[in-house]
């Protein structure tokens, strides 16, 4: 009997998936930067702001912005290329509601 239950608790195991934590649409070969938003509503990164973070060589097509493991759309002042002297990143920023990150499934 015992052997019977070792046989199947071993088959079972096999059959078990790990739990899902919410980060899978983390990149760890990139690095990500926080902008803390007080409240709800449009917001403006500004060229000088992204410079001091050390980002101001980055061209403009290569700004993702991710929220809750779901990005979200920015416009940028130049479509591709550097940021320019007054050149910003504009998005629509949601304080934190303290939902847990959603389920990213795609890439």
């Amino acid at each position: 009997m015992k052997r019977f239950l070792l046989v199947l608790l071993i088959g079972i195991s096999f059959f078990t998936e790990a739990q899902v934590y919410n980060n899978e649409w983390i990149d760890y070969n990139k690095t990500y930067y926080k902008f803390k938003v007080g409240q709800t509503g449009l917001y403006r990164i500004s060229q000088t702001t992204l410079t001091n973070a050390g980002l101001g060589s980055v061209p403009a097509e290569q700004f993702q912005l991710w929220r809750n493991g779901v990005q979200v759309p920015v416009f940028t002042s130049v479509p591709a290329g550097a940021l320019g002297a007054g050149g910003y990143i504009e998005f629509w920023g949601q304080m934190n509601d303290g939902k847990p990150t959603t389920h990213y499934t795609g890439i």
